[in-house]
């Protein structure tokens, strides 16, 4: 039986192609590839500037330290994310101020947002999980810079418009588990120049007249290449996703016993993941063993994500 993994890159020969190309152009860093990769975000996003990095989590630093977040600043983001945005937080000498996500889902929770701002908050990470939108708009008319969080996101849109078009500043992920996938690699994108300037700064310490901090976290050109040959097939891959998810939902729709979320099946979503709520323990297991049983890979629970108050050994606040 073929065995469906829970995460696995989808590469043909036109990546190993362009690998060659570039191993044998000598050329492997922030070249031709990056270059390209950058202008097509731009282009797809609809955006004034874009700025390969070697991850995502670089590019979320890059863009905490564009928007002025410095020492006991707050930051606010969701208890239910990633744990690497608190070290970028805690580079900065910041605060994380955390807060619950929705009840009936996996996004940060907009009035628990509103309930934490006051005169520290300088910036709130909007994590669009598992590709599901963020009430961004709702987020954004709280006057707060954001940093809309898109690891997940790629190819997903809210109210007609691309995710990643929302933010004062927004990044994208490529690590091997996400919509396209170059090993590591992320980029920031955004229409603010001064933003931008400040991220293309401190981007590498080479060829400088000038002393700064500054990071090494350019992208490769061997990272770009594979990002420029999975970008053609974004389309393909959600198109996929897509026909995978309402598979499920016909076969699991005969029962009653369980939710699955996000609802809607359509154009605005990449269905980066297609999650199930169970009314019970002893059903979500027996469900998940037939998906095993049918060589579908599962995780449950969804526990990916430690609570970061759990990690912190503090309370939710």
């Amino acid at each position: 039986m073929t065995q469906i993994p829970h995460n696995k890159p989808s590469f043909g020969k036109e990546e190993i192609k362009a690998l060659e190309r570039v191993v044998k152009s000598g050329c492997l860093i922030m070249g031709e590839e990056v270059d390209k990769l950058q202008e097509s975000f731009k282009k797809y996003l609809n955006v004034r500037y874009a700025l390969a990095t070697n991850s995502g989590i670089s590019a979320v630093h890059l863009s905490l330290i564009a928007l002025g977040v410095g020492k006991n600043d707050e930051v606010i983001l969701p208890t239910y994310t990633f744990s690497g945005l608190l070290n970028t937080i805690y580079y900065q000498g910041a605060v994380p101020i955390l807060v619950d996500i929705e009840k009936n889902g996996c996004t940060i929770d907009p009035t628990q947002v509103k309930k934490k701002i006051n005169k520290k908050t300088k910036v709130i990470i909007v994590p669009h999980t598992f590709g599901v939108p963020a009430e961004i708009s709702v987020i954004k008319k709280l006057g707060i810079p954001v940093i809309e969080d898109c690891a997940h996101a790629l190819g997903s849109f809210y109210n007609d418009r691309s995710l990643g078009s929302f933010g004062n500043i927004s990044i994208f992920s490529f690590y091997a588990t996400k919509m396209i996938a170059t090993g590591q690699g992320g980029i920031v994108t955004t229409n603010n120049k001064k933003y931008f300037d400040c991220a293309y700064d401190l981007i590498s310490y080479d060829q400088r007249k000038d002393y700064k901090i500054r990071y090494n976290y350019q992208q490769t050109d061997l990272a770009a290449c594979l990002g420029n040959v999975q970008f053609k097939k974004l389309g393909s891959f959600i198109d996929r996703r897509r026909a995978n998810v309402l598979r499920y939902i016909d076969v699991l729709e005969k029962y009653n016993q369980f939710t699955y979320w996000p609802k809607r099946v359509d154009t605005n979503l990449n269905n980066y993941r297609f999650i199930i709520q169970f009314d019970n323990q002893q059903i979500r297991d027996e469900a998940q063993n037939q998906f095993s049983q049918k060589g579908v890979s599962t995780i449950a629970p969804i526990d990916n994500y430690q609570l970061l108050h759990n990690l912190l050994k503090m309370s939710k606040r």
